[in-house]
């Protein structure tokens, strides 16, 4: 019987061991700001030689060019599922860096694309490359969001910038109109997923990608949805896969699409904006 006691702690001393490594485990948080900061650092660590730059919560820069990286879609995929939130940021990270790391291929003009972001997103990111050389594509939309010329891939995207105009032997605008007809190209068709919206109801489009927004780059797509609604569309885009609309003026339907806009554009990283803008034949008016 006494042989047993040096094994029973040794069995001891090696649970021990067991539970302060798991105690130890570096997993993700799931709030922030310790989620971002988790993933910013394993960003960093993969890529030691490049400056990767916390732009916002959620939100991240990885070298001289900027490469946006939204951790949006991450973190709701770690509230949705806690237990593989490890798991899939590690296959996050892995797959945005195999990505940066093509970055310096030349791009495709077919991965040309406009995206409507917010003004701070966009002055953040000039402020981060300012001294680099690169002039991203930038224009005003609207207060407080602008269109952005970006190069799209399956697994990523990331602004475009001057090093890009070269590479395609194009001019800013050439490179904006490409971007365009593009981004039109691959849109289905706003009649089949957006029906008109009854009399105080909110009607959403809420799309898979980041270009939702970028349908209001094309207002005469919205004219039959208009005339549907008897003259009447009001937008909003809290956020790049989200346009809210309604069609009706009335105080209370304003009102609520303007809540639901700020509210929406208040609880994401990758927020846009709660203005709202009035259809007309000749484009797009900012509601008061």
């Amino acid at each position: 019987m006494t042989s047993s006691t040096p094994l029973r702690r040794a069995t001891l001393a090696g649970l021990l061991s067991l539970a302060a490594a798991a105690a130890n485990a570096q997993s993700v948080p799931l709030d922030d700001p310790g989620f971002t900061d988790a993933i910013t650092e394993q960003f960093r660590t993969a890529l030691p030689d490049e400056h990767v730059v916390l732009v916002a919560p959620q939100r991240l820069t990885i070298g001289n060019a900027g490469a946006a990286v939204s951790l949006a879609r991450l973190w709701q995929v770690c509230h949705q599922e806690p237990a593989r939130c490890d798991a899939q940021s590690a296959l996050f990270v892995s797959g945005m860096v195999k990505s940066f790391k093509t970055l310096n291929k030349p791009p495709d003009r077919s991965q040309l694309r406009l995206a409507l972001r917010s003004t701070a997103a966009a002055q953040q990111l000039l402020a981060n490359s300012r001294g680099t050389g690169l002039n991203l594509q930038v224009q005003p939309f609207m207060e407080g969001v602008v269109s952005v010329v970006v190069i799209d891939s399956p697994t990523s995207l990331r602004w475009a910038s001057s090093h890009d105009l070269d590479a395609l032997k194009l001019d800013s605008g050439a490179m904006r109109e490409l971007a365009r007809t593009n981004t039109h190209a691959a849109m289905q068709p706003l009649v089949g997923i957006a029906p008109p919206a009854p009399k105080g109801k909110i009607g959403s489009i809420d799309g898979a990608d980041a270009y939702t927004a970028s349908r209001l780059l094309f207002p005469a797509d919205w004219a039959l949805l208009a005339k549907a609604q008897g003259g009447v569309l009001i937008v909003a885009v809290p956020r790049p896969t989200t346009i809210l609309y309604v069609g009706d003026d009335g105080a209370d339907s304003v009102d609520a699409l303007r809540a639901l806009a700020h509210e929406q554009a208040r609880r994401f990283p990758d927020a846009i904006g709660d203005r709202l803008l009035r259809w007309t034949p000749e484009g797009w008016k900012p509601l008061p």
